[in-house]
């Protein structure tokens, strides 16, 4: 049984050219077949040495392996598993749909695994060892060495060491991602447009700029040569050849790191709560010098202009007989004892009549009308007959004049 081997990285690195498609479709049957001539394929902890030199692939999908040098002078390369027995790679048909490229650059990659949030990085390959860091769903790890049933692994400022039964490496590592990540199309050419289906001829929807970030759709059709992405709230088609896509990935987060940003993003909303209580306070203060240089306009008008300001808000348009009216309501109302015993009191009476638009009816000053109106009414002109309200007719029965029924 071989346990602490070389590196994956090392055999990685050393091994480059294997690590592809083509290789790993004959290295599962390189490996038996040699194996099974010098009785070497073991299903337990064999002290047996791997003597044949093949190309194999590297740790990611069958299990967890390290690459070894075999102990005599004439031995080749071999792998051992996490678990210590002797194993054989194959790739599976799913596997081998991705280029080389894909096999290089994820041959020592580690994500997390069916975990809720992250999965703790720890000091030593020990579950009662000091945390150091979290790995994440989206977080990609680089592994560096294998342990019995330990990742040593890098990513970020974080090394240390994960739990391997909830990992996953490799190719699969990789597919894992495709599935978790967010992928995004991003521009590398102005006035890109998005179109509304995957055609030239279909409809433009959108023309972004370069460098623009696009999600990319998933879940919708795939047509060769187009990208289907989302931005904003609008969904199309870009032409594959001028964007670029990527997976967005992350790196794990030290626990410092981890208290750092979490000190930061309290200090943020400290000082975004700080801003928007003052901003709150400016606008209050806002209101209220507005609302004073309001009444301001207001107290230094006459009865007279209050009455005609008045009479324009809710009579402007109506005939004169109905802005008359309208005067003797509130002239009716201050000789009826009900209510306060002057205009001011009576107009501005909470609910009453409409006045947020006086101090600028009166800045401006009332119609020649309505001023008129407002003389006659207070002059004893009563078109109600004494009535002391006002609604627009039809609302219910009374003394209609104009588009009012007085009662």
């Amino acid at each position: 049984m071989i346990r602490n081997s070389n590196t994956i990285s090392s055999f990685c690195t050393k091994n480059k050219k294997y690590l592809n498609k083509r290789t790993m479709q004959s290295a599962a049957l390189s490996v038996a077949m040699v194996l099974l001539i010098s009785g070497a394929v073991v299903c337990a902890p064999s002290e047996r040495k791997v003597t044949t030199n093949v190309d194999i692939q590297p740790a990611s999908t069958a299990g967890v392996f390290s690459a070894v040098s075999a102990m005599d002078a004439s031995a080749g390369t071999g792998l051992v598993s996490a678990s210590a027995d002797v194993s054989v790679v194959a790739a599976t048909s799913d596997q081998v749909k991705f280029d080389d490229d894909i096999y290089d650059e994820w041959s020592d990659k580690v994500m997390a695994k069916d975990i809720n949030d992250y999965l703790y990085i720890r000091e030593d390959a020990d579950q009662t060892s000091e945390v150091i860091g979290k790995l994440r769903k989206n977080d990609i790890a680089t592994l560096v060495d294998v342990f019995d049933g330990w990742y040593e692994i890098e990513s970020g400022n974080a090394h240390g060491f994960v739990s391997a039964e909830h990992c996953i490496t490799g190719i699969d590592a990789y597919e894992y991602a495709l599935d978790v990540c967010d992928t995004y199309a991003t521009t590398d050419v102005n006035g890109l447009r998005m179109r509304s289906e995957a055609s030239e001829d279909s409809k433009i929807i959108k023309v972004v700029s370069k460098g623009t970030k696009l999600e990319v759709n998933d879940e919708a059709e795939e047509v060769e040569g187009w990208i289907a992405v989302t931005s904003g709230n609008k969904t199309g088609y870009v032409k594959a050849d001028y964007v670029d896509v990527d997976m967005e990935t992350g790196e794990a987060i030290t626990l410092e790191e981890e208290a750092a940003a979490q000190k930061a993003a309290e200090e943020a909303a400290a000082k975004k709560a700080a801003e928007q209580a003052a901003m709150a306070e400016q606008a209050k203060i806002a209101a209220a010098e507005a609302a004073a240089a309001k009444q301001a306009v207001i107290t230094s008008a006459d009865d007279v202009t209050l009455l005609a300001a008045i009479i324009q808000i809710e009579a402007g348009s109506e005939c004169y007989d109905g802005q008359v009216a309208v005067g003797a309501v509130v002239m009716n109302r201050v000789l009826s004892g009900s209510y306060t015993n002057n205009i001011e009191g009576v107009i501005f009476q909470k609910g009453q009549f409409a006045t947020s638009r006086m101090s600028s009816v009166i800045s401006k000053g009332p119609k020649a009308s309505c001023i008129q109106a407002a003389q006659d009414a207070m002059a004893g002109a009563d078109p109600t007959g004494g009535r002391t309200h006002f609604r627009r007719a039809g609302s219910r029965e009374g003394l209609i004049i104009g588009n009012h029924v007085f009662y």
